[in-house]
């Protein structure tokens, strides 16, 4: 299938669920023009919006045997495609927000008479989401592919005025006054578009104008990411996504089948659904959580040919997801990016509990700025009071050490696209129960990234989202960037 090469400014944004022996705890084209019309009026806006967001309804690969040259160590590398190991990069990457120096009033063309006020939230209208780009247009803006692409961020004229949510979802935009406008809202492949009327003055957005679409509506100018998550249990990672609001949950934190904006495949398949490149070229996302592997035949042994199609999938902008009991789907396509313990069997019995450290800053704010409700779900879950540590349960797996992976950019300087590490802790299962390891890492693969964690998302039915499933939605946001130049080729191997 052909790969379409548009360069985008994008956004960033995930998930996961439990799995061992033990349950622990318990097409388009129509564009956005098609936005519905809301005109903003007086210091509040009416109540109209683009659009329902419905039912309450995307880093790296060693090619095989790649090359990872440079040291390894705990840390390893940061994925942000500039070397240094600082995790900032040095190109335009939209969708790590830093509002304090990231934002445009439009400086070379009328002084903004007018200001939107508002707060980026999640598609359940509960979650706030961080560094999300907004904008104020009036050109058109361009879809999201409706496939696998490579995504390059493109700079916006000085006439635009831009910001980025803070931590806590907030943004403040400098603008135009003027009809026929569009307010645009993005994270990575989350893209929603509301046609308005901007009064003089301060306006203050509803909720439902600025939150992240729920559904895939290009004519009323909402566009979210194409998901595929394999069904299974535990690691009910649908539940997940039903929660942040791609999906319709009943009382007890349960998706209710048919209301799902994502595309589930049965885990009986075998894994012959990624025997099939063209289908997986379909999705931005794919999930494979721990249980969807446990069971198939030959495991943890993966045919070549699958292996190739990983790879080409994550070379062409897929964002490859894996957890726990599923780590020969990350060590088989991208084996020089960690090193697992006890490699032969790196499954773990019995699951562990770890006490860890959030390393990442931006992922720190966000869960610092959440609201008391959200940081405690109740039911004996962890909470996040005692940030940066950080509660994880259901571990299956541990990592020892994570790699730099190094390649030549265009160029012909060496880039590090290695795994970054968001999360660490000690393993208690391992053979060295003190040393702090990588828990949830992510990797660039040409155009692509992929992620791991050693823990479950999601096990028993529950309301809320625990800290876990937290950090994973996160990390799936935040690991859709975008690249400034055509971004470096996948390691040699």
């Amino acid at each position: 299938m052909a790969r379409s090469k548009t360069w985008w400014i994008l956004g960033t944004a995930a998930l996961l669920a439990a799995c061992g022996g033990d349950d622990g705890k318990g097409s388009d084209g129509a564009g956005a023009s098609a936005a519905s019309m809301s005109t903003l009026g007086g210091g509040t806006s009416s109540s109209s919006t683009a659009g329902s967001t419905g039912a309450t309804g995307s880093h790296g690969e060693t090619s095989s045997g790649g090359d990872a040259s440079g040291s390894s160590s705990t840390s390893g590398g940061d994925g942000d495609g500039d070397g240094d190991g600082d995790g900032d990069g040095d190109g335009l990457k939209f969708d790590v927000g830093e509002p304090g120096d990231g934002d445009g009033d439009g400086d070379c063309g009328p002084e903004p008479d007018a200001t939107l006020n508002g707060v980026v939230f999640a598609p359940n209208l509960q979650l706030p989401i961080s560094g999300a780009l907004v904008y104020v247009t009036s050109d058109p803006v361009e879809p999201i592919p409706d496939e696998t692409y490579c995504a390059e961020c493109v700079v916006l004229d000085c006439q635009t005025p831009y910001t980025f949510s803070q931590a806590d979802g907030r943004f403040t935009l400098p603008a135009h006054s003027g009809p026929g406008q569009k307010l645009v809202i993005q994270k990575g492949q989350f893209l929603r578009v509301v046609e308005l009327d901007i009064p003089v003055g301060e306006t203050n957005l509803a909720p439902d104008q600025s939150n992240l679409p729920g559904v895939w509506d290009p004519a009323a100018g909402m566009w979210i990411p194409r998901i595929a998550v394999y069904e299974t249990y535990p690691d009910a990672v649908y539940n997940v996504l039903a929660k942040f609001g791609l999906g319709q949950i009943n009382g007890s934190g349960t998706l209710i089948p048919g209301t799902e904006q994502f595309d589930m495949i049965s885990d009986s398949d075998q894994g012959a659904f990624m025997d099939d490149l063209v289908g997986m070229s379909q999705y931005h996302i794919i999930f494979v959580p721990c249980a969807s592997t446990k069971y198939w035949l030959g495991a943890p042994f993966i045919e070549q040919a699958r292996i190739d199609n990983i790879r080409a999938y994550v070379e062409s902008g897929g964002k490859w997801y894996a957890t726990d009991h599923s780590n020969e789907y990350i060590e088989g396509p991208f084996p020089s990016y960690q090193e697992f313990h006890s490699p032969g069997m790196p499954d773990i019995q019995p699951a562990y509990t770890s006490i860890g450290q959030v390393l990442d800053p931006e992922l720190l704010a966000w869960l610092e700025a959440l609201p008391p409700a959200l940081k405690d779900i109740g039911n004996g879950y962890p909470t996040l009071f005692d940030l940066p540590s950080v509660t994880t349960e259901l571990n299956y797996s541990g990592i020892d050490e994570i790699s730099e992976v190094w390649v030549e950019d265009m160029m012909g300087e060496d880039v590090n696209v290695g795994h970054r590490a968001w999360v660490e802790g000690p393993c208690s299962s391992c053979a060295d129960p003190q040393l702090s390891r990588p828990m949830a890492v992510s990797g660039q693969y040409g155009c692509g990234r992929m992620m791991y964690s050693t823990f479950e998302t999601s096990s028993l039915a529950h309301d809320g989202l625990s800290p876990q499933e937290l950090v994973l939605l996160y990390m799936i946001l935040e690991i859709t960037t975008c690249f400034e130049e055509p971004p470096p080729p996948p390691p040699v191997g």
